[in-house]
């Protein structure tokens, strides 16, 4: 909030950014359903190598955002069970450290039934999280106080007075700081397969995700740009701004409680969302033979892909436990996982927002309104990971900064190699653009003309 009402300035302008990126996401939905998702995307319109560098950034933001939520999930709701702790700090590991473990569990049983479960839990979850997001803020708008400072946000050009201290430079780090709170939103895409018309619910998914929770943290921001100017508080010095501002408005005793159970389970489903995204990118990778084929095999009830689930999770929830175990601060974990997947996401936005319009070139299709948002949506990211990048570094977050150059460089290293010494596994990267009946994952009606390519 150092940028003043230059905050919610940046929230407006970073929805404007996943619009653009939405734009070329739908590209591929409306025309294609794979569980690969953005790596089945590039795999489309970019070289081999730049799909496989795609679908590792993606699988580091799946894991990364995963880690992040499963921490976060565990210190609201060991904040609700225990409420002995001051106001932001977090709850002692002999809590974390189970509700992480048992919040795997529910994620591991959530994606092992599919498509079906995952759906209603995700949407009614979050349904009831942006309910109280939303009231709490309504309720600082509200409050009794002068709120007329706040005005000069409703004007269509802020004056420099309203930017805060950061000025116009605050406003584009905002702008990466919200960035980062979109990222994930296009994972219903890994669904596609599994889903009743695909081609009709996916794009929708991906377009009203972003607009929804878009709308959701321009109202959370306004509340909190407004309440930071009429109770004096300093936001540098408090580390949950809405609690506090709360607590200053003397609502924090009826809103803590519900409010840090909503948030909880939020970052629960979003950790659902994670793993399941994630898992079925794995398991489209191995029915390519790109790795292991086993990732392949799928569960003979539920049609998910067991193999993949019980590798992937147990490696996710392994980070945080042992770092945690290690005397790694619960808050340094959460930064650095969602350091580390907020650039995998980046990378990978990057790599399909490059593959739109090479896509839509091969079949026929390229237009000039298609291919100038995917190259806004590029060059915007390509800025935005590269100043993304510098924040991480100032910040003393130069750890995730390292293993997203890491797994770009070994999935590089790795593909070279499989390139000399088996070929035409390299080649079949992209030729699954979409499941035939017998691959599909949970029973659908095929979508159309589905087959192997």
């Amino acid at each position: 909030m150092s940028s003043g009402s230059g905050a919610l300035w940046s929230a407006l302008i970073a929805l404007v950014v996943a619009l653009l990126v939405v734009a070329a996401i739908n590209v591929f939905t409306r025309r294609m359903a794979a569980p690969g998702s953005l790596y089945s995307f590039a795999a489309q319109g970019l070289h081999p190598v730049g799909a496989f560098l795609t679908g590792s950034a993606l699988l580091l933001g799946y894991a990364g955002i995963a880690v992040m939520c499963l921490v976060a999930s565990a210190g609201y709701i060991g904040g609700v069970i225990d409420r002995s702790p001051p106001t932001g700090s977090s709850p002692g590991l002999a809590l974390v450290i189970p509700l992480v473990l048992f919040m795997a569990t529910i994620v591991a049983i959530v994606v092992r039934r599919g498509t079906s479960t995952t759906w209603a839990l995700l949407l009614g979850v979050e349904v009831v999280s942006v309910i109280a997001v939303v009231a709490a803020s309504i309720a600082l708008l509200t409050a009794p106080g002068d709120h007329s400072s706040f005005g000069d946000i409703l004007t269509a050009t802020p004056p420099a007075s309203s930017l805060g201290s950061a000025g116009l430079i605050g406003v584009f780090a905002g702008v990466i700081v919200c960035t980062s709170g979109f990222v994930g939103f296009e994972s219903g895409a890994a669904l596609g397969p599994e889903t009743r018309r695909p081609f009709l619910v996916i794009p929708r998914v991906v377009r009203w995700t972003p607009i929804a929770s878009g709308g959701v943290l321009v109202l959370a921001t306004w509340a909190q740009v407004d309440g930071f100017a009429v109770t004096g508080i300093d936001p540098a010095l408090t580390g949950v701004p809405m609690h506090s501002l709360l607590t200053a408005r003397g609502l924090g005793a009826a809103w803590s409680i519900p409010l840090d159970l909503a948030v909880g389970c939020s970052f629960g489903a979003c950790a659902i969302a994670s793993v399941t995204a994630l898992v079925r990118l794995l398991f489209a990778m191995g029915t390519e033979g790109i790795i292991t084929r086993r990732f392949a095999k799928v569960h003979r009830k539920y049609r998910t892909p067991v193999v993949a689930l019980s590798t992937g999770l147990p490696l996710v929830v392994s980070v945080p436990v042992v770092a945690l175990l290690l005397g790694v601060p619960q808050r340094i974990v959460a930064e650095v996982a969602v350091g580390t997947g907020v650039l995998g996401y980046m990378v990978a936005y990057v790599g399909v927002s490059l593959a739109a319009p090479r896509f839509l070139r091969r079949i026929g299709e390229l237009s000039t309104a298609s291919v100038a948002a995917s190259l806004a949506a590029g060059a915007a990211l390509v800025l935005m990971v590269t100043a993304y990048v510098g924040m991480q570094m100032s910040a003393g977050n130069g750890l995730a900064v390292l293993i997203m150059v890491g797994v770009l460089l070994l999935a590089a290293t790795y593909l070279f190699t499989l390139r000399r010494h088996r070929p035409r596994r390299v080649q079949s990267i992209g030729a699954f653009d979409s499941t035939s009946s017998e691959d599909v994952l949970k029973t659908a009606p095929a979508a159309p003309g589905a087959s192997r390519t």
